[in-house]
């Protein structure tokens, strides 16, 4: 016999054999046991989850002669038949090649012929979701009703595709994501079986890679056993996987904390040259950048991470050096320069200017962009100034260059604060909302405060650690209806901020223009604003 695929090979042939799919598994057999079977199912989930495994062990169990606890024998002459496929009572249709309405017509008229050695016609209707509107009108009238020895399953990964009518007509069952842990734990049994050892990291890396899909899992784990090894290792899986491993990602991250342009052309050169996929290598920075920002935000929370061990240390540390927003922004550019990536000709170049507008921070004409582009900046007078051949050198009696210098940096309050007066009408503004019915926002503003800051500008200040309140509050359909109510009692036009107790009455070009007083300081740099 030929070779037969890991993931044919090791499919489940009865629901305990099933994946964390408690719920599903739970239910069907159930309804096997008391025989309380409906006329159509739908499964849905991401590829490689269950759905047509649990619909092919269903549709024997439903006519298994001699079923145990709800699932089937598989010896009987009805599972074996149909597990070979002799036994035409049940049938996998592939919606993807049979999705005009003659194919369904076809299956209309032949579902109302009686089984001919089952107890049940069972159809399965893979990829649903592909089915034409014609076809999805023709199968309509017959799912509703059916005749009593027909089930359908229809498996879908898109089940917003599927119309109304259809759905209504279906039992729905929604198949999750498979854990890594889960994944890790089948890929390395099914390598047991097959008398192969693999390290446990490997097998993580391999659930890691399949994201959510068993199947996947199995098909990578195919991958690196044809390759002829007894023992799978961490390195052997990222070199069939055609990925880089997190040092070498690390390395570029460095490279762009420091904003080493050489060593960035040199780590992609040496990315194309070892045939990687640009696209693949984005994938994994920013999936590493995601890391550095939960490492950061989670105090080193390592679930959350599902990162090599070896790799961990170094992913804390180098997500200290940034700041929260500062992660985010790598990541959304990131992003950015991985959707252009997808049409361009010339991968490596579009790569390669990218990560060096990266590096330094350009890119972006928004205050995010220029905060970032900021901090960079600050980062480096920092480390210029932190080295001894930058330190300020002892003075000498008669050295009034030094004496100037010092004398015309005097300290600065690094907290910009507008001044402003409160509204004295506040009060009645929140009396409105609450009498439109406004209750929601009312909720949320109810032990706010709000400043005159000038003559457009007001500030509605929240109590420290009310963030949450202050997130829902500025959203555009609530800041609209108090900015109208507002305008109307002051008789001209404003505009609203939203701030915390603790944080100073600034906007984000504010804080934009104080912090770069502070580099120009800093750095004995000359400062002006010109404001147009």
């Amino acid at each position: 016999m030929s070779y037969l695929a890991l993931y044919r090979k090791w499919r489940p042939l009865v629901f305990e054999d099933v994946v964390e799919q408690e719920y599903v598994v739970k239910t069907l057999r159930n309804a096997v046991m008391t025989d309380r079977i409906a006329h159509a199912y739908l499964f849905c989930g991401t590829r490689g989850t269950g759905k047509t495994t649990m619909a092919k062990i269903f549709s024997r169990a439903i006519n298994c002669l001699n079923p145990n606890n709800g699932d089937p024998c598989n010896q009987c002459e009805i599972c074996q038949g149909i597990l070979s496929g002799s036994i035409l009572d049940v049938v996998e249709i592939d919606a993807a090649s049979n999705n005009s309405v003659d194919n369904i017509r076809e299956l209309r008229d032949e579902v109302i012929y009686a089984p001919t050695s089952a107890k049940r016609k069972v159809y399965i209707i893979d990829e649903v979701h592909m089915l034409t509107t014609g076809a999805f009108n023709a199968l309509l009238k017959t799912l509703e009703e059916p005749p009593e020895h027909a089930v359908f399953i229809l498996a879908t990964t898109e089940p917003n595709k599927l119309p109304a009518t259809i759905l209504s007509r279906c039992q729905r069952y929604d198949f999750k994501r498979i854990s890594v842990g889960s994944i890790a734990s089948r890929v390395e049994l099914v390598s047991k079986k097959s008398d192969i050892g693999i390290e446990s990291d490997a097998a993580a890396l391999i659930a890691k890679l399949a994201d959510g899909a068993l199947r996947d899992a199995l098909s990578i784990l195919d991958q690196c056993m044809a390759v002829g090894h007894k023992n799978i290792t961490y390195e052997q899986v990222l070199e069939v996987a055609g990925i880089v491993n997190d040092t070498f990602v690390g390395n570029m991250v460095d490279a762009i904390h420091k904003m080493d342009v050489e060593t960035i052309l040199r780590l992609v050169d040496e990315l194309i040259m070892d045939g990687k996929e640009p696209s693949l290598f984005l994938t994994d920075l920013i999936t590493y950048y995601r890391n550095m920002l939960v490492c950061r935000i989670s105090n080193g929370n390592k679930e959350m991470l599902q990162i090599h061990e070896s790799a961990f240390q170094r992913i804390k540390d180098q997500g200290d050096r940034y700041e929260a927003d500062s992660l985010m922004y790598m990541i959304k550019e990131l992003s950015t320069l991985q959707a252009s990536l997808k049409w361009a000709s010339q991968g490596r170049i579009l790569l390669e200017v990218g990560l060096v507008k990266l590096c330094e921070g350009y890119g972006a004409n928004d205050v995010d962009g220029l905060m970032n582009r900021i901090s960079v900046l600050e980062r480096k007078i920092e480390e210029s100034v932190s080295t001894p051949q930058a330190q300020v050198r002892q003075k000498s009696p008669g050295d009034n260059s030094i004496n100037k210098r010092e004398t015309s940096q005097k300290p600065v309050d690094p907290v910009l604060v507008i001044k402003g007066e409160e509204l004295s009408c506040w009060k009645e503004v929140l009396h409105e909302l609450k009498t439109l019915g406004k209750m929601q926002i009312f909720t949320f503003l109810m032990d706010t405060r709000a400043y005159q800051v000038d003559e457009k500008f007001i500030s509605i200040v929240f109590k420290k650690g009310e963030s949450f309140k202050m997130m829902i509050a500025s959203k555009a359909e609530h800041s609209e209806v108090v900015t109208k109510i507002l305008a109307r009692r002051l008789g001209r036009e404003v505009h609203l901020k939203f701030i915390e107790e603790s944080s100073p009455m600034v906007t984000k070009k504010d804080a934009l223009e104080q912090k770069a007083r502070e580099i120009a300081i800093k750095g004995s740099i000359p400062f002006k604003v010109i404001d147009e």
